[in-house]
């Protein structure tokens, strides 16, 4: 049995778990470049690659590759929780409020560094950025897969659209 298949395994013994307990899931396995090398997928329609390694009702295992000086999308991962482990490079974790109307406000950052864990709670609205000049490369876990997740358009995007 493979490391995917005993984190499956794993997995689906939970029905529900904290990012801690998550995380606690995450430190039973060896997750280094090497392991997540043949995972480790270019960007295609989004400014980051992604790779679904598990993905049932209850959890999803995703490798995220964000190229040096890249950013996802302002997002959310619904009523999922999630629990990361950065295996290479650095990265800010962006967090964001939304306003009475609706747009995202920046709240605070974190920088992650390389070997570290990092959170997701059931409704965070956040942004992974990289700022270093080498690739990242993180390992993130999600109970329930995310179903309902949703990203957000930044007030100064939409008025780009407007004008």
């Amino acid at each position: 049995m493979n490391w995917i298949q005993r984190m499956e395994k794993e997995l689906s013994r939970l029905t529900q778990a904290s990012p801690k307990e998550l995380r606690v899931l995450l430190q039973g396995f060896e997750l280094s470049p090497e392991t997540l090398a043949p995972y480790i997928a270019e960007p295609h329609a989004l400014p980051y690659g992604r790779t679904s390694l598990i993905r049932t009702e209850q959890a999803e295992a995703v490798v995220i590759h964000l190229p040096a000086g890249k950013e996802t999308f302002i997002h959310d991962h619904g009523d999922a929780v999630g629990c990361m482990y950065l295996v290479e490079g650095t990265l800010t974790n962006r967090m964001f409020r939304l306003d009475s109307y609706g747009y995202p406000h920046l709240t605070g950052e974190v920088p992650v560094g390389e070997r570290s864990y990092f959170y997701a709670p059931k409704n965070q609205i956040h942004q992974l950025a990289n700022p270093g000049m080498a690739r990242a490369v993180s390992f993130h876990i999600y109970m329930p897969a995310p179903a309902q997740a949703r990203t957000y358009l930044p007030y100064e995007e939409v008025l780009d659209y407007v004008i």
